[in-house]
Order: structure tokens, then C-alpha cells, then sequence
């Protein structure tokens, strides 16, 4: 669903910064009380620092063998 091969995530603050933003925003979620946003903003985070962390290193240096 992340197109990492795009060239807007080729900047690491910008990969760090996406899933940060988003645990950071369903941390203030799970305090105001609203558990449904805070779960489903955690998912995103959670989602989008796999994908644009851990799998986009990978993808990079499965290119740099070839």
C-alpha cells in the first residue's frame, strides 16, 4: 500500500518522521480517552515503520547486489 519506491521516501527523516507522527498521535488518542482512534492510528504506525524502515533497507540492498 506504501509505495517506497517513490522519490518522497528516499529521505530518512521523512521515513522516521511518517510512523513517529502516527504512534505519537495514538498515544494522544489513548489519553483523551478515544481507544478506537488510538488502535487504529497505532496500526498505521506500526504498519508504516515495518514498511518504510525495516523492508525499505532490505529492498535497498537486494538492489546494490544485482
Amino acid at each position: 500500500m506504501i509505495n517506497t519506491s517513490h522519490p518522497f521516501y528516499k529521505k530518512k527523516w521523512v521515513r522516521v518522521a511518517i510512523p513517529s507522527f502516527c504512534i505519537l498521535w495514538a498515544f494522544i488518542e489513548y489519553l483523551i480517552g478515544s481507544q478506537n482512534w488510538a488502535l487504529f492510528f497505532g496500526i498505521i504506525g506500526v504498519y508504516s515503520g515495518f514498511v518504510l524502515l525495516v523492508r525499505y533497507r532490505k529492498r535497498d540492498e537486494e538492489k546494490k547486489k544485482k
